[in-house]
């Protein structure tokens, strides 16, 4: 874990350097002094949520951040469609279009990754109207495992991951990769735990080739077209 823990300082630093930022300039940026940033980036502090919180809100991609892994990112067709929606359908709508949005996968994808079999799943879930706590949440129950079970994987007591489920305490960033590692659960949605639908959808889009895409567009708009008459 700390090797994995270094490599992600070392992204960092070159993320860092890339921007031609200074500690400093990072630093006050990020509300923090210089002397507390450098203790961060040469680890001898681990970062906490809200420094990368905070970096993600400046635009830093924080899944690369932590992972490694470049993700596609961007706003999909469907989901400038869907928050044209109103309230009152939202529900209904997402429950019809998460549906879609499988049946594209399985017609594009023989192997989904880890990452879109856990987005998914959360997808489905929210879909069918469970108001979970956080995240989380919804990945253990997707993993079907109590409490004490993920805590112990996550190397966390119970204590604390009681209140990480609940939101009460936040991860720091070596408690994302072990969340990222154990569920296949990207930082970014623990960290937009509110609209975590929206990034889903985005992140499955790019999966699906555009013929398929233009179907679901298609069928989307049909739906909305009936439920306003």
């Amino acid at each position: 874990m700390r090797k994995r823990y270094e490599d992600f300082l070392g992204r960092l630093n070159q993320y860092r350097l890339y921007l031609n930022m200074t500690q400093e300039e990072l630093s006050s940026a990020l509300g923090i002094t210089q002397s507390q940033f450098s203790k961060i980036e040469l680890g001898k502090t681990v970062m906490p949520y809200k420094t990368l919180e905070c970096l993600e809100g400046m635009g830093w991609d924080v899944d690369y951040l932590v992972t490694g892994k470049n993700f596609e990112k961007g706003t999909s067709e469907l989901n400038v469609i869907l928050q044209q929606v109103e309230e009152i359908y939202k529900k209904e709508v997402l429950s019809v279009v998460t549906w879609f949005i499988k049946q594209g996968l399985s017609k594009c994808c023989q192997n989904l990754s880890i990452e879109c079999k856990c987005e998914m799943e959360i997808l489905q879930m929210r879909a069918i109207g469970e108001c979970p706590y956080s995240v989380l949440y919804e990945v253990r129950k997707i993993l079907d495992v109590a409490q004490a079970i993920m805590a112990e994987k996550l190397g966390v007591n119970i204590k604390k991951y009681r209140k990480l489920e609940k939101n009460e305490t936040r991860p720091d960033v070596e408690l994302l990769f072990r969340i990222y590692e154990v569920t296949g659960c990207k930082p970014s949605l623990i960290l937009h735990n509110d609209h975590v639908e929206s990034i889903i959808i985005d992140d499955l889009w790019s999966n699906m080739t555009a013929p398929v895409q233009n179907k679901i567009l298609s069928l989307t708009e049909q739906i909305l077209y009936f439920i306003r008459m």
